[in-house]
């Protein structure tokens, strides 16, 4: 299901939001439990939280979304339903400072991680090796550090933990120690300076076909640099304690960090716990919050990954609030 945006260009820009069947599941799921708020933590081009407005007059969505840009192009997209969506600019970290009001009619919260289509290919902010852009990476330009500050200034070590952490880059040591023989001569401005450099430091022999060697680097630094990780358990844990009972949450991750956070989190809180501690240090009464919908996660169809290769990668977990349960 394609999408037209007009994002001010000559040409429309065109969004596919991954997973849409199985989002309307979800949605239709809860559709009759009484709730009539459903929260879009992963506001993005606003795809999803279309197809919601559409498929269900009666529903509000109250979307996040931290770009500035890419929000305006949303609110554009949505406007036929302004009266029933609440766009907010902040980080879904930050949900329980906004949600009070909904206290009580929200059915459906969902996480489609990662970032938009709208960035790989419109922003020119360097998410893409492709393109000659300048090194930002930021989705909230409000915030001072970006991509190129950290290529250009961390440390060897410092690079080759958040390569290997958050890219699961065997080269990450040599990756990095090119960089930091590179710069001593000339900064690293661009995204094509960059990606070319991985591709020189990474012997050809382990290229893999179709797939540019320099994507866990580019997936490293985005994530460094917005800080994506952290947020994903809190966020989850805040909006368990906003669901009303019977209500459920669905995450979309991309990659396997992602994917892992959201399992080990629906676990904990099918088993009771609501905390950010260790589990040796856990003190939740166990008595289950969720319950687990998805035992193993829900892949795109066939269809969809051949219509958009976005979406080869995209896992869906989800969990559904008991009755009685309380994780505010």
């Amino acid at each position: 299901m394609r999408h037209n945006i007009d994002s001010g260009s000559d040409e429309p820009y065109a969004h596919t939001p991954v997973m849409w069947r199985e989002v309307l599941d979800q949605a239709r799921a809860v559709a009759d439990i009484g709730g009539d708020v459903f929260v879009d933590c992963t506001l993005g081009e606003g795809g999803h939280s279309e197809m919601l407005l559409r498929e269900f007059p009666r529903l509000t969505v109250v979307g996040f979304e931290r770009d500035e840009e890419i929000l305006a192009v949303c609110e554009g997209r949505l406007a036929p339903y302004k009266d029933r969506v609440r766009p907010i600019r902040d980080n879904f970290a930050n949900i329980r400072e906004h949600l009070d009001e909904y206290r009580g009619r929200i059915c459906g919260f969902l996480y489609d991680f990662g970032i938009s289509s709208y960035h790989f290919d419109r922003s020119g902010r360097g998410f893409s090796f492709r393109g000659d852009e300048p090194l930002d990476m930021r989705l909230d330009r409000r915030t001072a550090r970006d991509a190129r500050y950290v290529v250009n200034n961390y440390s060897e070590n410092e690079l080759t933990d958040i390569f290997f952490r958050y890219g699961e880059e065997r080269w990450a040591r040599k990756i990095a120690r090119s960089i930091c023989e590179r710069r001593t001569r000339t900064a690293i401005e661009t995204a094509a300076d960059l990606a070319e450099l991985v591709l020189r430091a990474i012997p050809k022999r382990y290229h893999v076909r179709n797939v540019h060697p320099a994507t866990r680097i580019f997936q490293a630094l985005r994530i460094e640099v917005n800080d994506e990780l952290s947020a994903i358990g809190k966020s989850l844990r805040d909006a368990a304690g906003f669901l009303m009972p019977g209500g459920r949450i669905a995450a979309i991750s991309f990659h396997s960090l992602e994917d892992r956070i959201v399992k080990n989190t629906f676990r904990r809180m099918a088993s009771g716990c609501s905390c950010e501690l260790e589990p040796q240090h856990c003190r939740c009464t166990g008595k289950p919050l969720v319950a687990i919908v998805t035992k193993k996660p829900v892949l795109p169809g066939d269809d969809e990954i051949a219509s958009n290769k976005r979406s080869r990668s995209a896992k869906m977990r989800v969990c559904e609030k008991i009755q009685g349960a309380n994780a505010s």
